[in-house]
């Protein structure tokens, strides 16, 4: 199956398995493109069989994902009782992060733990005061959600000599090598979520040679993963696609993305299809698809944020979101901390499953009702039966 290598290595039995929004490295970098166009000429389509493949794992993904923790071991949260989680998030104005907050507090009120949040407002200065305060409150865990470690050494290290546990929230691909101090990590496989929207655009096109507008932010830790399984897709494929990557990083996604979409569809009339790493760019990138009059040009991205969501629901230039169910992430992230505050062995993959949407099942999901009942998984059963509580 021609997909990025942690998908092939997960297979299409799992439907690709486990998304996510963020960590901004030192904020005002400028836009520019990485590389320009890349890819074959702009004649011929991909081979039969590749464009069969990528139709079959969109069909795949476009299932509902499963609860991937009934074997894994379980755990006693007695003892997590009375204890303190601090999340520091990269922005607390970002919709994604408030479900995922509020659904840690939710589960982990089951078990008598609280949890604080601060925001982080996308600054390194900000992180570090979020990291300073929950020692200062005598934490038990810090979770820092889309802010990329190794910004932030120096107080985690002052974590580490405090007794207190980090947990890195939407870092890298499962099993991935943490940095020093940090003790686990909640998060999707991004290389499969690149993969996912490449095949969407090979089985949607159904293997033309189109053009590819990729939108990254390399000041986001998960980034490079999510570009390179697209980009691997993509190449194999549809050997002839044509590839643009720009890199727009997160303070400057409200300012620069509209401009940048509209200059790249100018220069390069045969893009049809507009792919920012996350929704959080696809607010501004859609009304530049609009403005641009061609009506040709469709909109992929990652996270099924609801507004997002509506827009492919509502056939309006979004064609495909791979959705990363934020509740569930904000529950796998309560099971971590339990296994951290119990002194039990923390998972390496939480499993938190993807969701390809498209016009083919957008209209079986209510959007008015909670973001957790999109994905058509009781994982919130799941983890009470881990946990022994609520049943």
């Amino acid at each position: 199956m021609r997909t990025g290598p942690q998908q092939r290595r997960r297979g299409a039995t799992r439907a690709l398995g486990a998304l996510a929004t963020a960590a901004a490295l030192t904020v005002l970098a400028a836009c520019g493109g990485q590389g320009g166009g890349s890819g074959g000429d702009s004649g011929g389509a991909a081979d039969p069989a590749a464009v069969q493949e990528a139709m079959d794992s969109t069909t795949a993904l476009s299932a509902p994902p499963r609860f991937g923790l009934t074997d894994a071991d379980k755990v006693d949260p007695a003892a997590a009782s009375g204890k303190k989680l601090w999340i520091i998030d990269i922005s607390s104005s970002i919709p994604l992060v408030q479900v995922s907050d509020a659904a840690t507090t939710q589960a982990l009120g089951l078990v008598g733990a609280t949890v604080k949040t601060y925001d982080g407002k996308g600054s390194v200065t900000e992180y570090t005061r979020g990291i300073q305060a929950a020692i200062a409150d005598k934490a038990d865990v810090i979770a820092l959600y889309a802010i990329d470690p190794n910004l932030v050494a120096g107080p985690i290290q002052a974590a580490a000599v405090a007794g207190i546990k980090v947990i890195v929230v939407q870092y890298g691909d499962p099993g991935a090598q943490l940095p020093k101090n940090v003790a686990a990590q909640v998060t999707y496989p991004y290389t499969d979520a690149g993969a996912a929207m490449a095949n969407f655009i090979v089985s949607d096109s159904k293997g033309a040679a189109v053009g590819v507008e990729f939108i990254s932010a390399s000041d986001v830790s998960n980034s490079k993963a999510i570009v390179d399984g697209f980009q691997d897709t993509l190449k194999a494929a549809c050997p002839n696609c044509s590839l643009t990557v720009d890199d727009v990083p997160v303070a400057d996604w409200q300012t620069k993305i509209t401009t940048q979409v509209n200059s790249a569809l100018n220069s390069h009339p045969d893009i049809k299809y507009v792919v920012p790493v996350y929704d959080g760019m696809a607010t501004f990138a859609v009304p530049a698809i609009k403005t641009s009059g061609k009506k040709d040009v469709k909109l992929v991205s990652f996270n099924a944020t609801k507004s997002i969501m509506q827009n492919l629901k509502d056939n309006d230039t979004v064609a495909a979101d791979v959705g990363s169910p934020q509740a569930w992430e904000g529950w796998a992230l309560a099971d971590q901390f339990i296994r951290i505050v119990t002194g039990s062995k923390v998972l390496d993959d939480t499993k938190v499953g993807l969701r390809m949407f498209t016009a083919q099942n957008i209209g079986q999901i209510d959007l008015s009702a909670p973001e957790s009942t999109w994905y058509g998984v009781d994982y919130e059963s799941g983890y009470k039966k881990l946990w022994g509580v609520g049943q």
